[in-house]
């Protein structure tokens, strides 16, 4: 069953230049889009300045334990990419490292389960922006599916425990804000996103 919806799904690229550069962009601008979003939810509006960047900081937290664990099962676990085993369409040049699990997959889902759990109004273009993530490593001949679900499970678990463990974490939380406030208080435009502001609101 994987290998046959990798097939379908791969088996899309090749027909057209214009989808092929698309899902090649797609899939190469995964971590600029992730830093983007980041700095969004950062630089939000001021009635919910707070609420946001603690969603940023969740969510970089879930990407690091997420990422952390998938480092691990790299390590104990080997699975050949779709292209060491088949006749792929490879869009892009990719290691021959292990398949199982995908990092972009963690990445992209880690931000989209954590804004789904924190119910930030950005969660659902976030979750179809990281599904189209997924699909787009299946088309460029990198993943199986199997690697981008089992990435996404690995994210909501990451997800829950940070979310879970928010009062154990608020500690490590107030040490981040205090090191943008120390970072940016001579500087007139972050200076206003800094950590006494985001005190005096919470």
């Amino acid at each position: 069953m994987n290998y046959e919806i990798f097939q379908w799904i791969n088996g899309w690229s090749g027909h057209s230049s214009y989808l092929d550069r698309g899902m090649i962009f797609i899939t190469n601008s995964v971590p600029y889009v992730a830093i983007a979003l980041m700095l969004f939810l950062w630089f939000a509006n001021k009635e919910k300045r707070a609420e946001k960047q603690y969603t940023a900081v969740y969510a970089v937290f879930s990407c690091l334990l997420g990422l952390f664990i998938n480092a691990i099962l790299h390590l104990v676990y080997y699975h050949p990419r779709p292209f060491v085993t088949h006749h792929v369409h490879q869009l892009i040049p990719h290691p021959a490292d292990s398949s199982f699990v995908s990092d972009h997959a963690v990445l992209v889902f880690s931000i989209a389960c954590t804004m789904l759990l924190r119910n930030d109004s950005w969660k659902y273009p976030v979750l179809v922006w990281a599904i189209i993530v997924g699909i787009s490593r299946v088309f460029v001949g990198v993943h199986y599916p199997a690697d981008v679900i089992g990435g996404a499970l690995i994210s909501y678990g990451a997800s829950i425990l940070i979310m879970q463990s928010s009062k154990k974490l608020e500690p490590l939380v107030q040490v981040v804000f205090y090191m943008y406030n120390r970072l940016t208080k001579h500087i007139p435009f972050l200076a206003k996103y800094s950590y006494k502001d985001l005190h005096q609101e919470k």
